[in-house]
Order: C-alpha cells, then sequence, then structure tokens
C-alpha cells in the first residue's frame, strides 16, 4: 500500500511541475512501467486528485489523455518573513497562488513580541482565507536567518535581535491544528522559481535574492540542497574587503538594510549603485565558477533589470567570470515577485504532505 501511495505522490509532483501531462510522457519521466502509471493515474482521477482533459465529448483513450492536478482538491497556505515584512499565501492543489496579504515589521521587536507578532499575523490571516477556502490541509513556514528546519526553529537572524531560538513551527501547528513545515525562506524562494518561475527547466541553478538582507538557494542535478548542517546557501557571510583592506561579510554592503532602503523600495546614487552593483557581480562569478550552473536567478525589487544594480552586477560578472561561462552561465531576473517565498513555504508543504520513497520533504 504504501509503494502505491509513494507512486501517487510522484506523480502529483510530476504533474504540478508539467502542468498537463499524459500517461506516457509521466512514465518516461518517473521510471516507471507505462501500464503501471495508466493504472495509477486511473485511480487519482477516480479519487479527483487528477483531472483528466477531454476532447470534446470523447476521451483521447487510455494513454493520450493529459492530466493535471486537480487545484480544487485541497489548499495550503504558505507564510514569510523577514526583517521588515511578513507576507502569506494561500496556494491550491496544483501549487497556484489564490490569495495573499501582507504586513510590515519592526525589526526591534523583542522575542516574545516577535513571536505572538508573527504569530497573530498568521492568525488573522487564516481566518479571513477560510472564509473563501475552508479546506486548508497544511501551512509552509518560510523564515529568515539560520534555521534548524528539522526542529522547526529559527536558530537566529542578525537584522533582528530578538529573532533567536523560536520554535515557530511547533507553536503555530499547535495554535493553528495544521501540519507545519518550516524551512529557510531562501530555499523557498528558490523551490518556487523551480517549479513556476524562470527556474521551471533547469537542473542545476542558483537563486539569489536581495531582499532585507541576501541569501540563496542551490539545485543541484535536480535537488534542492540543505548542506550538511541545513546553511547551504548563506552567501551573506561570503567574505568582502574594502578598499583599505578591512574585511567584512556581503550583507553589510548588499541588502535593503545595509543600503538604508525603504522595505519595498528605494533609490540609490550612481555611484553606490556602481560599487554594490560591482561587488555582487563579483561575488556572483566566484559562486558560478564553484558550482558552474546553467543560470543564476536574480530575485528581489533591488536586481530588476530596470533597477539601478543590474547593468553594474551584469558588467562585473562579465568582467570577472571564467571566459568558458561568461556566455554559457546566464543571469536571469526572477519571475515570480514578493510573494515568491511564501508560495515556495506552501508547495514545500504539500509535498512533505505527499512524501515519495527515498526523498526528503524537499526534494523533487
Amino acid at each position: 500500500m504504501k509503494s502505491v501511495e509513494y507512486k501517487q505522490n510522484s506523480i502529483l509532483r510530476q504533474v504540478r511541475r508539467r502542468g498537463a501531462i499524459i500517461r506516457r510522457e509521466l512514465a518516461s519521466d518517473l521510471g516507471i512501467s507505462n501500464s503501471r502509471v495508466c493504472d495509477v493515474v486511473d485511480h487519482m482521477v477516480s479519487d479527483e486528485l487528477l483531472l483528466e482533459e477531454l476532447l470534446g465529448d470523447e476521451r483521447r483513450g487510455r494513454g493520450g489523455a493529459p492530466v493535471r492536478v486537480n487545484p480544487e482538491h485541497g489548499y495550503v497556505a504558505g507564510f514569510d518573513f523577514e526583517a521588515t515584512r511578513m507576507r502569506l499565501v494561500v496556494v491550491n492543489f496544483a501549487g497556484q497562488a489564490v490569495w495573499q496579504t501582507k504586513a510590515s515589521l519592526d525589526a526591534k521587536l523583542e522575542r516574545r513580541e516577535l513571536l505572538e507578532t508573527v504569530l497573530s499575523f498568521i492568525d488573522g490571516a487564516l481566518s479571513e482565507a477560510r472564509t473563501s477556502y475552508p479546506k486548508l490541509l497544511g501551512l509552509g513556514l518560510a523564515t529568515c536567518g539560520m534555521v534548524d528546519s528539522k526542529r522547526g526553529v529559527v536558530l537566529r537572524y542578525d537584522m533582528m535581535p530578538g529573532a533567536y531560538d523560536l520554535p515557530l513551527r511547533d507553536l503555530a501547528s499547535a495554535r493553528f491544528d495544521l501540519p507545519c513545515l518550516m524551512e529557510n525562506n531562501m530555499r523557498a524562494l528558490t523551490l518556487a522559481e523551480w517549479m513556476q518561475g524562470a527556474a521551471q527547466h533547469l537542473d542545476t541553478f542558483v537563486c539569489l535574492a536581495v531582499r532585507s538582507g541576501i541569501g540563496a538557494g542551490i539545485v543541484m542535478n535536480g535537488r534542492l540542497l540543505n548542506g550538511s548542517h541545513g546553511f547551504a546557501g548563506e552567501v551573506g557571510y561570503m567574505g568582502v574587503t574594502d578598499g583599505s583592506g578591512g574585511r567584512h561579510r556581503l550583507h553589510e554592503f548588499v541588502g535593503e538594510q545595509a543600503l538604508g532602503l525603504d522595505a519595498e523600495a528605494g533609490s540609490l546614487t550612481p555611484s553606490r549603485a556602481r560599487r554594490v552593483g560591482g561587488i555582487l557581480g563579483s561575488q556572483l562569478a566566484s559562486i558560478a565558477s564553484l558550482i558552474d550552473p546553467e543560470a543564476i536567478v536574480l530575485a528581489g525589487s533591488l536586481l530588476q533589470p530596470q533597477g539601478a544594480l543590474w547593468d553594474h552586477v551584469v558588467a562585473a560578472f562579465r568582467e570577472v567570470a571564467m571566459p568558458e561561462q561568461i556566455d554559457c552561465v546566464h543571469l536571469v531576473p526572477a519571475r515570480l515577485g514578493p510573494f515568491a517565498a511564501a508560495i515556495g513555504a506552501a508547495n514545500l508543504c504539500l509535498q512533505s504532505l505527499n512524501p515519495t520513497e527515498g526523498t526528503r520533504s524537499n526534494a523533487l
């Protein structure tokens, strides 16, 4: 029975990524016999996990009719917070956002007040969302800072003194009576861009985001990496030297707080944009030489192509990168916008509700 459940969940994940797909292509993608896939898919259609697309009033045959995830089978909420803001989305069973809300957050809150502020925001948002989407199956939490995702604890976040030793997952699960999963918000954002955004067809890439701070997620050969200790992608701690030989961390130069910008928007002088873009582009070249990705996806309002940093980042990357990588490691803008991490957290929760054999909860 467990084997059948795992096969169903593998099919669900692949159909979510592909949108609509015929049984024969599913069998090829998953390495399962066509007859077995047809049997499992037929049961999933009967259980209304999947919907079968029709051509007029006729089916296209047992293997020829595309199937897609039934978006109304259930809903999952996704929450994301960082130093200055909170966001919550509701996604349908296909992983698509159908509702969202946001609120500001004071980075100087003490620990107890921070916890209550976060939980109260989620409480109010869920209450409002349930009026339209009562069938909530779970809650995904995307959190800033160093995260122990196995225990569901925010270990610390340098930009929020009160954000330390926060057992947010267990507190949220008990308060809202929902299964909860927690992950670093950069990895959640990376998953969202992988499933639905700029990295949808990539197997090895880095997604780097500049928000309140700076962080990244890494996908290597089709797996979203946590690292040996759960800290993969903490690029904010990469070393940077200033003109006088002093040593600093990247997050001291790059990020909304480091630059003194408002949460959602802000402007940089041309000279400062050139300096910050040069630092970031050089670091991207170092990341490229280490990982050799197909692309680096750049997220956050500061890293939009029309923004002040983009041209300087690209120019510095091309100047410093290995000659062999300049034209084959592409810098591409993210597509999903400011709610991407919350969407990714919701999709991670969907995955955790439907585990597959031999995989971790954050692997597609």
